[in-house]
């Protein structure tokens, strides 16, 4: 009986992350928008990348590559172009980073925690196509689409952050 008892035990554990991932994968959806690739990545090992304070410190980050950015105090970041969004942050963090893009298309910038992502670009400041957020998503919080010219460089401009450490993916749009 006590075997019978552990196999229907066994079975029970094997089938809960079943259930776990076909609520995450559906948690982490959005109406019109295709999130497979991101749930994906947030799933994988991430690389630890400090993120820089000035435009001379940038660390490159690749399109397709789950990073960690150690984020540091705000006051002590140059950002290119001030973002005139109001701080709700006591003692917020921020940080800098690069990427360049091969093919010109919508790219999405996807992060784990709440804070403001703006985009720097050659000719400045660089609108949204489209943005979303969640709240019940285990793996990310907002995502932020851009639509982007091949061959350039942007600068992506992280601030109002909580969390020393946040997950962050590049990733060409999905819909």
């Amino acid at each position: 009986m006590a075997m019978a008892a552990g196999a229907i035990a066994a079975i029970g554990l094997a089938a809960a992350p079943r259930a776990s991932a076909d609520d995450l994968g559906a948690s982490c959806q959005a109406p019109g928008w295709d999130m497979g690739s991101e749930i994906s990545t947030f799933k994988s090992t991430a690389e630890n990348v400090p993120a820089g304070g000035s435009v001379a410190s940038l660390p490159p980050l690749e399109i397709g590559v789950l990073y960690v950015l150690k984020l540091r105090p705000q006051n002590e970041v140059s950002y290119l172009q001030i973002s005139n969004k109001k701080s709700l942050v006591q003692a917020p963090l921020g940080g800098l980073t690069s990427f360049t893009v091969v093919g010109a298309a919508a790219y999405r910038i996807t992060v784990d925690s709440p804070l403001w992502i703006d985009l720097v670009g050659p000719d400045g400041t660089i609108a949204p196509s489209a943005y979303t957020g969640w709240h019940d998503c285990r793996l990310f919080r907002k995502s932020v689409e851009y639509t982007l010219q091949a061959g350039q460089s942007y600068v992506l401009q992280l601030s109002e952050a909580t969390p020393q450490l946040v997950r962050v993916v590049i990733e060409v749009a999905k819909h």
